[in-house]
């Protein structure tokens, strides 16, 4: 008998996203897909494979609040009286959801006219937030998780861990004797995951340096004792330490090509983005490629390679003079041991 079993769901723009059923006591989903109708279906067709259905679940927990991760939740929540346990932060943003998206909306819009992103490219991304609301909707928690806790689901104990970066309420669930952990879109096997950027209140500087706290936490994952890491898109991931290191490469070459760009003079975020990826999807995608961008500059600020100044008209960013070296491309688990791994029972199921 499999006891874990990836369902995986419809999502529009993406793909799919996995949801986790954990066969045991309490019967248990991790992450629910986008609240639509052809990612419900396909959630019912995959338990009523598995012999169950949607009013059988007794326990839901999700790895972040992004809407393919907990769209579905509420829809759950009332068809089968599931409990719903989340760490605290998501908790605290599903409760308004679609107030909190609003606010985000808001926050996103003043960033990207900041960073130089015309106001005609700005309305056009509209659709992004119009998915958004379509796919997502409020929910209260049954559970409020809190870091280090521990929490009974599938018949495993599941530690949890919070690991912000890709968003601001990314959460492992660390199965310390099977060294296995559900991660959501904490790392991911076929691509680097984005870094949102909040309204700086939600960061406790006053500064959301998303992108250098996700890499302080992907380091610390690396040295996590795991065989395999269950992601939220695509294939589990049996060498985290390894990918990790992959992840901090591409880093690295992505702000070599930064700092190139810059040699030029002076640019905006947007700019550099207009360098980095083609006129299309610059101009479909224009909040992500300003993540992308403002968090590569954040670690170049971080390392005294680059100097923001900002005036009336947003930021602008320039290599500092007499700025550190740029150093060459890190070898983060050369030399060392990494975690010792256990071999992965052969558990999962796709769907």
């Amino acid at each position: 008998m499999f006891d874990i079993v990836d369902i995986q769901l419809p999502l529009a723009h993406v793909g799919s996203v996995n949801a986790w059923l954990l066969r045991g006591d309490p019967l248990t989903l991790i992450d629910t897909g986008p609240r639509d109708d052809g990612a419900l279906a396909a959630l019912e067709d995959g338990l009523r494979r598995e012999g169950l259905r949607l009013e059988d679940i007794e326990l839901v927990l999700a790895t972040h609040h992004h809407l393919d991760h907990v769209g579905l939740a509420a829809t759950i929540q009332r068809r089968s009286g599931a409990i719903v346990a989340v760490l605290d932060r998501v908790a605290d943003y599903a409760q308004r959801y679609a107030a909190e998206t609003e606010r985000d909306r808001t926050f996103a819009h003043r960033l990207m006219a900041h960073h130089g992103v015309p106001d005609q490219v700005v309305a056009d991304d509209e659709g992004f937030w119009d998915f958004i609301r379509g796919a997502s909707e409020d929910f209260r928690a049954d559970r409020r998780l809190a870091d280090g806790e521990h929490i009974r689901a599938g018949g495993r104990s599941l530690r949890v861990l919070a690991a912000p970066g890709h968003s601001t309420t990314d959460t492992l669930f660390v199965d310390d004797r099977d060294a296995l952990a559900f991660g959501g879109d904490h790392l991911l096997s076929r691509i680097s995951s984005n870094t949102e950027i909040n309204a700086p209140d939600r960061a406790h500087d006053g500064r959301s340096r998303s992108r250098v706290r996700y890499l302080d936490n992907l380091q610390r994952t690396a040295q996590m004792a795991l065989s395999r890491l269950l992601t939220g898109h695509g294939a589990p991931v049996t060498d985290h330490a390894r990918l990790v290191e992959a992840r901090l490469l591409d880093h690295h070459r992505r702000c070599e090509r930064i700092v190139a760009i810059l040699q030029d003079g002076p640019s905006t975020a947007f700019a550099i983005a207009k360098r980095l990826w083609p006129a299309r999807t610059v101009a479909g995608q224009p909040l992500l490629v300003v993540w992308e961008v403002v968090g590569h500059l954040e670690l170049l600020l971080a390392g005294g390679h680059v100097a923001e100044r900002t005036g009336d008209r947003g930021s602008v960013f320039e290599l500092t003079a007499g700025g550190r070296p740029f150093p060459r491309a890190p070898h983060t688990t050369a030399g060392r041991r990494p975690a010792r791994r256990r071999p992965a029972p052969p558990l999962i199921r796709q769907r």
